[in-house]
Formats: C-alpha cells, structure tokens, sequence
C-alpha cells in the first residue's frame, strides 16, 4: 500500500463533475479499486478495536475499584473520554478543508520544518 504510489488513473476523480445548469440521464460509470477497500478495511478494523478497549472498563470495573481506589464515576469518566476524545478533531478537520495544511494553517509548516530537519539529522548519525 505504502510502497508503491498509485497509478494515474486512481488519482482521477471517481464521479465526473456535473455541468451547471444540464441534466444528465446517463449512467455514471464509477470504478473500485482494491486499494481503497484495503484502507477502509483497515480504519474499521481500527474503530472497532478502539471501541473494544473502551468497552473493556465494563468488566473490571470491580476489581479496577478494589485495586486502584477508582470510584464507580471515575471509570464511568474515563469510558467517556475515547468518544469525547474525537469532537476537538472535528475543528482541526474543517480547518483542513477549509484553510489547507500548509498553505494557511498556523503554525502547521514550522513544525512539519522542524520535524523533517530531525528526522534527517537523526537518520545520518
């Protein structure tokens, strides 16, 4: 997946882009490819192992009381915080779509500068 890049005719567009103001009858041809199921795949396959960890503060919740001191409410907290965790995102994601990443955002090309300089200075030493 990583180790190739992708051929032109996956970075096309899978819907054409329809004219102002014409209706278009026809059928719209799409394509699949496997690539795309393999990511989709692998982003719920990840979803689903987070909400299982989450999942997993139901059962030893007992035994996480008597050994760590936890109150019923603390843990019931911490289940809350993987869900809760994703809102901030949500911001960072319309900043992306609606500033760019490097272009306009603040602050995001220094870091990905400065980041780049010690990975390098990293990998020759």
């Amino acid at each position: 997946m990583g180790a190739a890049s992708s051929t032109e005719a996956e970075r096309e567009p899978l819907l054409a882009p329809a004219s102002a103001g014409t209706t278009n009858s026809q059928p719209v041809n799409s394509r699949v490819y496997g690539r795309r199921w393999l990511v989709l795949t692998l982003f719920s396959l990840l979803a689903l192992m987070q909400g299982m960890v989450w999942n997993f503060w139901g059962p030893i919740q007992n035994s996480a009381v008597k050994a760590y001191g936890f109150t019923n409410s603390d843990i019931a907290v911490l289940v809350l915080w993987g869900p809760v965790g994703f809102f901030p995102w949500l911001l960072f994601m319309w900043l992306m779509d609606t500033k760019g990443l490097l272009n306009k955002a603040p602050g995001v090309k220094s870091h990905i500068t400065h980041i780049k300089y010690h990975h390098c200075k990293l990998n020759k030493s």
